[in-house]
């Protein structure tokens, strides 16, 4: 591709990129809409509906008027899947990073990156391996893939890393993670959505975990022994009464997904990512042309 095409297509994804973060913070997917309302249908707590309901108009508000649906813009995360074929394979943090500060200023975001040890915020949402950007390279496509997830800090701020003793690590781990949600109670903002990897090491495990939000809440693990991992563990967690926003009810929890990969023997890894209940997540694919294939 020709010079003035690389050139043209860079600014074809920038857009795209603005496009999809201001979608991103002002609108819910319609998985988690469809959840929250089967939640609210199925409350039997009147406070709890109550909060089903303050969520729902929150969502209709920031929707309709385009306006961020949580105060809390959160970190945005990018997950880059590149066909090897396809024409542009690097220049991504530059790309990102003019969409970013583009849409920080336009909807406006909240400035949320601050340097860790002086606290200096540039109030524009980049900075020194900020945003994160996760890439993978796809042999045979000539595809672009984007997803982007806007993780709030009090979520976050919920999540752990296991390292188990492999003998025992699988029948260990639910009641770790129960036991993490259950000491959280309203602080990760519920009803939330958990997203667990398996395996791997400390740090794949983790990206497992937050590739796992990716997924939507009503898809799960083709592998059925995970599938139902992911249900039973549903069930305990909404077991524990903590409801949305910690006020109590029957929902804490719309939606675990799972992740894995193999391990070493000697070693038992199990990463856990919470995500609130404004789970902000968008996605788009495009040709080598630029065209959009899909868009959520």
């Amino acid at each position: 591709m020709e010079e003035k095409g690389f050139e043209k297509l860079e600014r074809t994804i920038e857009n795209l990129l603005v496009k999809m973060i201001i979608r991103v913070t002002t609108n819910i997917p319609p998985d988690v809409l469809k959840a929250i309302r089967k939640a609210k249908m199925q409350e039997t707590s009147e406070l709890a509906k109550t909060q089903f309901e303050l969520i729902l108009d929150n969502f209709e508000y920031g929707c309709k008027n385009k306006v961020p649906i949580c105060q809390d813009t959160g970190v945005l995360n990018f997950f880059i899947r590149i066909g090897n074929l396809f024409p542009i394979i690097s220049n991504y943090r530059k790309i990102i990073n003019k969409a970013v500060i583009r849409a920080t200023e336009i909807i406006p975001l909240r400035g949320n990156s601050v340097h860790p040890l002086t606290n200096q915020n540039p109030e524009n949402n980049i900075g020194l391996n900020y945003p994160p950007i996760y890439l993978d390279i796809v042999d045979g496509s000539e595809n672009l893939k984007i997803d982007i997830l806007a993780k709030g800090g009090g979520a976050e701020n919920i999540s752990k890393l296991f390292m188990l003793n492999p003998s025992n690590g699988l029948k260990e781990f639910p009641q770790k993670v129960i036991e993490v949600i259950k000491n959280a109670s309203g602080m990760p903002c519920p009803p939330i959505i958990l997203g667990i990897g398996i395996g791997g090491d400390a740090t794949k495990c983790m990206l497992l975990a937050k590739k796992a939000l990716l997924r939507p809440l009503n898809e799960k693990n083709s592998d059925r022994d995970i599938a139902k991992l992911e249900e039973k563990l549903l069930n305990k967690i909404n077991s524990l009464n903590i409801g949305p926003m910690g006020l109590g009810g029957n929902t804490t929890c719309l939606g675990v997904n799972i992740e894995i990969a193999m391990r070493h023997p000697a070693s038992y890894p199990v990463g856990m990512i919470v995500q609130c209940y404004c789970h902000r997540l968008s996605s788009i694919e495009i040709s080598k042309r630029g065209e959009i294939i899909n868009e959520s």
